[in-house]
């Protein structure tokens, strides 16, 4: 009679066991967002690009706005023109659910000065896997906000004389 009862209560701890070590292998998807935004802000390319799987793919602007960048290597190339630009992200707030952060973030950069703005404030969505990120989604400008309103529209003026 106290063999099944034993069974089970064997079962029921090797289930929570395993499940706290998953838990465990899975990174806090806010906490490796903010390690590659931080890594940016360092000039550390090759410590932003780690953080990322091998097949990982940005989609949104800059050199990947026509065609999603797959792949470390095309990866390689977004990170260097942030770093090469002084991007300077902070994060506003993060809402994580499972494996997916988003992000709502002011910007700083040689652009928006340029632009004659103090920050722009952008929304993305990144994906990880294990301790990688394999997707990220954006940026999407939050055009009622007035700077990036303002920043959006010289932007469009330089690539108009283009």
């Amino acid at each position: 009679m106290h063999r099944p009862f034993c069974l089970v209560l064997w079962c029921a701890v090797l289930l929570i066991l395993v499940a706290a070590t998953g838990a465990r292998a899975q990174v806090d998807p806010k906490a490796l967002r903010q390690q590659q935004s931080d890594a940016i802000t360092r000039g550390d390319v090759a410590g932003a690009l780690a953080l990322y799987a091998e097949d990982a793919v940005i989609d949104g602007a800059g050199l990947c706005a026509e065609t999603p960048c797959v792949g470390k290597a095309a990866i390689q190339k977004v990170l260097e023109r942030r770093v090469a630009g002084k991007n300077v992200a902070t994060g506003l707030s993060y809402y994580v659910s499972g494996p997916v952060v988003t992000t709502r973030f002011e910007l700083r950069s040689d652009a928006t000065q340029q632009a004659g703005v103090e920050r722009i404030i952008g929304w993305d969505i990144v994906e990880i896997n294990g301790d990688k990120i394999v997707s990220a989604r954006g940026p999407l400008w939050e055009r009622t906000d007035p700077q990036t309103a303002r920043f959006l529209a010289w932007q469009r003026a330089q690539q108009a004389t283009r």
